[in-house]
């Protein structure tokens, strides 16, 4: 079987060819927001990137939800009336630490399925719906018919997250701040895989007893815009494998099994040629 040198050149960078597309990956679907430029920033000042960012970020805030545990402390002049109320907070009488209990050591005051806590003097308190600063102007002003120049602090107890799929450490992860962020939360799962898929990344969020699903592009600026950027407690993150990247039943990457059928047909057009 004859072939000219044309034909034998062209069948060789062919099946080179096949195994490279195979094994490679363009930067654009790995690198975060690689539509990303200094001067977008720069030329509309109005709805600038930072603008944004900034208005997102001190504009949110968390509402405290049924089920929440709430780490609730006061603090005051008067020693004795506080003793009560500190108690489940394994807090001593007078102070108003904002240093949260380490190790499980506080149980807090529970959020119950009415949306209220019970506390003592005050019985059951609405606090569903509320921010964290809204409960604690309302309780300020609430005890002071009961202790002089309270001092209010409420945290969240159980403030967290999970993160599962193509990541490095998947889990359920505490919230330092109210303002976690996506790519804070993916960082604490140790970024994602090699298989992760960047550019939908899922975020699965209850609202009022409603789920919401939300994808978003770590490719893309887009993502520090997003309404998902700034993450809530108990947000789910899934982040899917990419679908060229699959492995299949032996263990194997399937593109490693198509470059292999590339180079086996490499080496069957060379031996045709000889």
């Amino acid at each position: 079987m004859l072939i000219c040198n044309k034909c034998r050149l062209l069948l060789i960078m062919m099946a080179i060819g096949m195994a490279a597309m195979v094994s490679c990956t363009s930067p654009s679907k790995v690198v975060y927001f690689n539509n990303f430029k200094d001067t977008a920033i720069a030329a509309n000042q109005k709805d600038s990137l930072a603008k944004k960012l900034h208005i997102g970020q001190y504009d949110f805030e968390n509402l405290i939800q049924k089920n929440d545990q709430l780490w609730i402390t006061v603090g005051g002049s008067n020693i004795n009336d506080l003793l009560v109320i500190n108690s489940a907070n394994g807090v001593p009488a007078g102070t108003a630490t904002s240093t949260l209990p380490q190790g499980g050591s506080s149980t807090g005051y529970f959020v119950e399925a009415d949306g209220k806590v019970k506390l003592p003097y005050l019985g059951a308190v609405k606090a569903e719906g509320l921010t964290r600063r809204q409960l604690e102007t309302f309780l300020t002003e609430k005890l002071k018919d009961f202790t002089k120049d309270p001092i209010v602090n409420v945290r969240f107890l159980n403030y967290g997250f999970s993160v599962m799929g193509e990541v490095t450490k998947p889990g359920r992860y505490p919230m330092v701040t109210e303002r976690t962020t996506i790519l804070e939360a993916l960082s604490m799962a140790g970024d994602l895989s090699d298989m992760g898929k960047r550019e939908s990344v899922l975020v699965i969020r209850e609202v009022n007893g409603q789920r919401e699903f939300a994808r978003i592009n770590l490719l893309s600026k887009d993502v520090f815009t997003s309404p998902y950027y700034y993450l809530k407690t108990n947000d789910v993150i899934y982040v899917e494998p990419a679908k060229a990247r699959f492995i299949n039943r032996t263990g194997i990457p399937q593109y490693l099994g198509i470059a292999a059928v590339g180079i086996s047909l490499l080496i069957t057009i060379i031996n045709l040629v000889k």
